[in-house]
C-alpha cells in the first residue's frame, strides 16, 4: 500500500511539474512603431493569452487577417480559454509597454497579431521569451528582445 501511495505522490508531482514549465515566460510585452508603418495608418495589435491546449494548435497557424475577422466570435466561444489584450498604435509610437500579471502568468501560449493592410500572416507566438520588443515596422513586424 505504502509503494502505491508513494507512486501516486511521484506520479502527481511529475504531472504539477510539467504543467508548471509549459506556462508561458512572457512577462512583458514592449511595442515601437517604425514612422512609416501601415502605409502610415494606426496598427491594431492584440495579444492574445491562451490558456486552453486545444486551442493552441489553431492560434499556432492562424493569419491575423483570420483573427481579426473572428476574434469577437473565437472569445464569446471560449470565455475562459483565450484572454484579449488589444492595442492601437500610431506610426512613430514607443509604447506602450504591457505587464503579463495575475492569470496571464498561467497562459499556456502567447500570441501577437497586428492588423495590417497588407499580406501576410502577422502573426508570432512570443510565449518563450521572458520579455517580448515588438517592432512594427512599414509591412510587417519583427519580434526582439529588449535592449538592457
Amino acid at each position: 500500500m505504502r509503494a502505491v501511495l508513494t507512486g501516486a505522490v511521484l506520479a502527481a508531482t511529475l504531472v504539477g511539474c510539467s504543467l508548471t514549465d509549459s506556462r508561458i515566460k512572457t512577462r512583458t510585452l514592449d511595442i515601437e512603431v517604425a514612422p512609416n508603418a501601415n502605409a502610415d495608418n494606426a496598427v491594431a495589435v492584440d495579444l492574445v493569452l491562451v490558456y486552453d491546449t486545444t486551442l493552441l494548435p489553431a492560434f499556432a497557424d492562424m493569419a491575423a487577417a483570420v483573427w481579426f475577422k473572428t476574434r469577437d466570435q473565437l472569445r464569446l466561444a471560449n470565455p475562459t480559454g483565450l484572454e484579449v489584450q488589444s492595442f492601437e498604435v500610431v506610426p512613430g509610437q514607443k509604447g506602450p509597454r504591457y505587464a503579463v500579471e495575475g492569470r496571464g502568468g498561467d497562459a499556456l501560449g502567447a500570441f501577437v497579431f497586428a492588423n495590417y493592410d497588407t499580406p501576410g500572416p502577422h502573426r508570432a507566438r512570443i510565449d518563450g521569451l521572458p520579455a517580448v520588443l515588438l517592432r512594427l515596422g512599414e509591412k510587417d513586424f519583427a519580434v526582439a528582445a529588449p535592449p538592457s
